[in-house]
């Protein structure tokens, strides 16, 4: 009787870890395996939500970096253009000048031509007027006003064809 009361015994205490086994698989195992699936799906959504933020933070870099090499770009597209400008606006001042420049020394020269021209016929008409006066007094006679004018005039037409 003592084996049989020893199987029993052991029938009894397997029994017992079995429904000890249900027991805990049914009111520890399961919500202890449902709150680690939970812990394990938040940790892999914040791995998640990090990866998408960090994607998106080298976006927004990579976006703030082209904007930047944009910003240069056109930075030295105006320096470029303002210098296209300015030397453009110095050349047409430089040119204008040198219109101006012109136009003032050929004024001056058409001035100084007049002048001359004046001048030559100033001193033809003295140079006239003292060979009448010389020829006059060489002839001994003084001839009257318009016959002084008619020979000043002959005068001056063979010294302008003689030259």
């Amino acid at each position: 009787m003592s084996l049989l009361a020893l199987n029993w015994n052991i029938i009894y205490i397997f029994i017992n870890i079995i429904v000890l086994f249900l027991f805990l698989k049914k009111f520890l195992f399961g919500p202890v395996t449902e709150i680690m699936e939970k812990r394990t799906q938040s940790i892999a959504d914040s791995i998640n939500d990090a990866e998408a933020k960090k994607e998106e933070a080298y976006k927004l870099r990579k976006d703030y970096e082209d904007e930047l090499n944009k910003a240069g770009r056109e930075s030295i597209r105006i320096i470029k253009d303002a210098r296209d400008r300015a030397e453009l606006e110095y050349n047409r001042t430089i040119n204008e000048a040198k219109e101006e420049a012109a136009k003032i020394i050929q004024e001056a020269n058409k001035s100084i031509e007049l002048e001359r021209n004046r001048a030559i016929l100033s001193a033809q008409a003295e140079i006239a007027s003292i060979a009448l006066l010389a020829a006059s007094k060489v002839i001994g006679k003084n001839v009257d006003d318009s016959m002084n004018k008619q020979y000043l005039g002959n005068f001056i037409k063979e010294v302008g064809a003689s030259k």
